[in-house]
């Protein structure tokens, strides 16, 4: 039986592509008045924040570049990129592909210590578990801004 934490994900993941298959590819790369970043650089930086979090406090290899990473990272947005980013659907290609890899690499490993504890406000991370349970209330926080978004763009 799957571990309730991997269930979340899958959850979470669904409704995520739920939310960003709904978007036309006419509004993804617009930056709405008030905003910083728009509905590609969201659903990029869903995808990249596991990786950079997760995997690189696991010490496990992923598969995104750095060149991604450093695209979609926390503090950047779209008017920061020097060059083309990933293709929105090749990023909604990934999203789909990444819920099984987590799966896979992390079965079983849920409980072990993560290479560098992080604490945020009281909440402190400290295995993997705790890592993935992060990861899945940010993705869910980036679903909720991809909708707000949708929204704002009129979709």
């Amino acid at each position: 039986m799957a571990d309730s934490i991997f269930e979340q994900l899958k959850f979470t993941r669904f409704y995520t592509l739920k939310i960003l298959k709904s978007v036309s590819n006419d509004v993804v790369g617009v930056v709405p008045t008030g905003f910083n970043n728009n509905i590609h650089w969201n659903a990029g930086h869903i995808l990249g924040a596991y990786e950079q979090l997760l995997y690189a406090n696991t010490g496990d290899t992923g598969k995104l570049s750095r060149e991604f990473i450093d695209s979609f990272k926390g503090g950047t947005k779209p008017s920061d990129w020097q060059e083309t980013p990933p293709s929105y659907e090749e990023i909604i290609r990934l999203l789909e592909e990444q819920t099984e890899q987590l799966i896979s690499t992390y079965e079983g490993r849920l409980d072990e210590v993560i290479e560098k504890e992080i604490k945020l406000g009281n909440f402190e991370i400290k295995t993997i578990r705790d890592m993935l349970s992060f990861n899945i209330f940010h993705e869910g926080l980036h679903a909720g801004l991809v909708n707000g978004l949708k929204r704002t763009l009129g979709q």
